[in-house]
């Protein structure tokens, strides 16, 4: 088989793979392009996420999984566990990020959608005409 003709140009070397440290650069560089639910659920819903799983899985292996549910759910004290500090934050956490986050992320969801749909300005909506 003959190689191709050559253009006089200068053969290139294809670059290397990205190190672990340039991925995640470039995907926090690129944070801009997703739409704001996606951001929001990426960049401020995950990590609450990630910590409020930290926290129950700390409270299921101290307290127990079933003890560390009831918490959550307050169906039990906290202070009725083996180690209460731990048990209020999970209690804590329970009642107000779980709601807080479905709330944020349905609310941001009927936000957009009635956006999307508005045809008119808000400011013509309500604007009174007289018609004698």
């Amino acid at each position: 088989m003959a190689s191709p003709p050559s253009q006089g140009g200068v053969d290139l070397v294809p670059p290397g793979r990205e190190g672990p440290v340039a991925l995640v650069r470039r995907w926090w560089r690129s944070r801009g392009q997703h739409r704001p639910l996606r951001y929001w659920l990426l960049f401020r819903g995950v990590p609450v996420l990630v910590a409020f799983v930290a926290l129950f899985i700390a409270n299921g292996l101290v307290i127990g999984w079933r003890n560390a549910y009831d918490v959550m759910l307050a169906i039990t004290s906290p202070a009725a566990t083996s180690s209460p500090a731990l048990a209020w934050l999970l209690s804590l956490a329970g009642w107000l990020v779980g709601p807080a986050v479905a709330g944020a992320v349905v609310g941001y969801m009927i936000t957009a959608e009635i956006q999307g749909r508005r045809k008119k300005k808000f400011d013509e909506l309500f604007r009174e005409d007289h018609h004698d």
